[in-house]
């Protein structure tokens, strides 16, 4: 998979990931755009990712000083801090179309990195804004996310997520994402099971469970 060199492994390569592809997607139901859903991580990795979501928006209403364009202005700047790319690029690379969503395409470990820098720069900007005692300016928070992609705790997180990213898109949905190159690796054989072996579900079938359910009721309680 790794080799690019040769024409000859071009080709197998290229045979490779036809036949992989076909398979993946006869298993998600036509198409490998949600094939990240079959993960019975995503699930609670999405709930998190949201609960969190939520907490980051209202720091930005609560600390930052900036207009209505800072939402997605500081979504792309998260985005990029993890995959390096901002959500139109992503969209192209993945040839979504308009009414999909890029976080419902992601993996477990991409948004459960992204939950961690929503989380942090909430916190961060809270303390920041009350010992300044008024809102913060767009370069202060700039800093934050700067010293967040820097940080030693969560640079295993982010790494790993672009692993992830990068491996997966290649193998499964044949989408190269050109900034991840170098975090390109083989597929292990637990990830053909999680989303292709038995251990894989479609996420209505994981919806009808009732212990997803619950564990998915739990965590929008919180």
């Amino acid at each position: 998979m790794l080799l690019t060199e040769s024409d000859r492994a071009r080709l197998i390569r290229s045979r490779i990931l036809d036949i992989v592809i076909e398979v993946v997607a006869e298993r998600s139901g036509g198409h490998t755009r949600y094939i990240n859903q079959r993960d019975c991580n995503y699930l609670p990795s999405a709930y998190r990712e949201f609960s969190y979501r939520q907490v980051f928006t209202k720091a930005l209403d609560d600390y930052l000083e900036m207009g209505k364009a800072k939402y997605g202005f500081y979504t792309n700047k998260i985005y990029q801090l993890v995959f390096r790319e901002n959500a139109q690029e992503y969209r192209q690379i993945l040839k979504l179309e308009k009414k999909d969503k890029v976080r419902d395409t992601l993996y477990a470990e991409v948004l459960k990195a992204i939950a961690s820098i929503e989380n942090g720069l909430a916190e961060e900007m809270k303390v920041k804004s009350e010992q300044a005692g008024r809102k913060l300016q767009p370069s202060e928070l700039d800093r934050l996310v700067e010293l967040a992609e820097n940080n030693s705790y969560l640079k295993p997180i982010i790494e790993d997520a672009r692993t992830k990213m990068a491996s997966r898109d290649l193998s499964f949905r044949d989408a190269l994402h050109q900034k991840l190159i170098s975090y390109i690796q083989t597929i292990p054989e637990s990830d053909f099971e999680k989303f292709l072996g038995e251990a894989s579900r479609s996420l209505q079938e994981q919806l009808s469970d009732p212990e997803a359910l619950a564990v998915s009721q739990r965590l929008k309680d919180r």
